[in-house]
């Protein structure tokens, strides 16, 4: 495994390049925002693949929601033994 491909977003989008192919994109939508005061803003993501909220997740960093996200739907998916091929 390269560097890149332990990085959890990377290995969601290959994945995803694995179930979808070119139109992967078009089957991924992220929600991100933050919350609280300026000075202790704590940040969300959610992934949703297809119509389905596939992960959550929530940190003190966009990057790091986002990364905890990313491996949590990297997780499910492996465990779901994802197929699709819409």
């Amino acid at each position: 495994m390269s560097g890149n491909d332990s990085h959890p977003r990377t290995r969601l989008n290959n994945e995803l390049q694995r179930i979808y192919g070119p139109s992967a994109q078009d089957h991924v939508k992220w929600e991100v925002y933050s919350q609280g005061p300026p000075n202790a803003l704590t940040w969300h993501a959610t992934i949703f693949i297809g119509d389905q909220n596939y992960s959550y997740a929530s940190a003190i960093t966009r990057g790091a929601a986002q990364d905890a996200a990313a491996q949590q739907a990297c997780e499910r998916l492996r465990r779901d033994g994802s197929t699709r091929s819409d």
